[in-house]
């Protein structure tokens, strides 16, 4: 893995890379309060299967990409990014392949829903497409799906980034090596202003199911999406689908198990990448 900069938009994005530079091109997006390093046990995997592998840090968790104003960290802004991250890595007329977690996933059901041609495959943890949200909504279930997201309006508070930050990363007992990169990367005030703007001006439009051949990964002791919300997801692909649980991780499942989902996510790529 190397350390490269994406030009991208007026701004700089910092992220890991891995693979030959002629390969097909594989786009990581991470979660909150996380960066690429989320991706670190996965990326040599992917490069040694052949994918020209990039993990951004996306906007506000990159140093030169976090611009000023709550407004600049509306989803649209973190789908056009993504797209440009393809343009400017060769990718703009050719599909590149997909995956992300958590906020990351919002991001890509959103890139994959409204620019299909431009993503040849997707792959998505914990959050699923926003439909099957807006449909657990209207359910019997809505009342526990809602408290799933009650941290929302927390999140959302303005002076209550560090405890928000160390209490997100500190709950699921992970080793310091996994997440003192996290801190050195985010442990500072202008980042963690930037990153949970996320929560402050969150809006999702109204999206079609996605057509291409499609990989979620539902933790199922995950404390914000619930069963029936997961369940839902299957709706909402049209092309060829593939749920599969995790039982141990949580929000960190990525880093809470790793093999696993690394084999899920390989063989999602080896089934359906040309």
């Amino acid at each position: 893995m190397k350390r490269i900069q994406i030009k991208a938009r007026g701004l700089t994005f910092d992220a890991l890379s891995d693979g030959p530079e002629d390969g097909p091109l594989l786009i990581l997006l991470h979660g909150l309060p996380r960066t690429s390093w989320e991706w670190h046990h996965q990326i040599p995997k992917f490069a040694e299967a052949g994918f020209r592998t990039v993990a951004p840090d996306m906007r506000g968790y990159s140093p030169g990409a976090r611009p000023e104003g709550k407004r600049k960290y509306a989803v649209k802004e973190f789908v056009k990014d993504t797209l440009a991250f393809a343009d400017e890595l060769g990718w703009a007329d050719r599909p590149f392949h997909l995956m992300a977690c958590s906020i990351g996933a919002v991001v890509a059901w959103v890139v994959a829903a409204k620019y299909p041609p431009r993503v040849a495959t997707l792959a998505c943890i914990n959050q699923p497409h926003p439909m099957a949200i807006v449909e657990t909504m209207e359910t019997r279930a809505a009342d526990t799906q809602r408290e799933g997201y009650s941290y929302f309006s927390k999140y959302r508070e303005e002076g209550r980034e560090w405890e928000n930050f160390e209490t997100a990363i500190t709950r699921y007992d992970l080793p310091d090596e996994e997440l003192d990169p996290y801190r050195e990367a985010l442990g500072n005030d202008e980042a963690l202003r930037a990153i949970f703007h996320w929560y402050r001006v969150l809006r999702v439009p109204v999206l079609k199911p996605v057509v291409m051949p499609t990989m979620y990964i539902w933790p199922r002791n995950v404390s914000n999406v619930k069963k029936e919300t997961a369940e839902a997801n299957t709706k909402y692909v049209k092309g060829p689908y593939r749920f599969e649980i995790l039982e141990k991780a949580l929000n960190f499942a990525l880093q809470m198990e790793p093999e696993k989902t690394s084999r899920l996510l390989l063989e999602h790529l080896a089934e359906h990448a040309q």
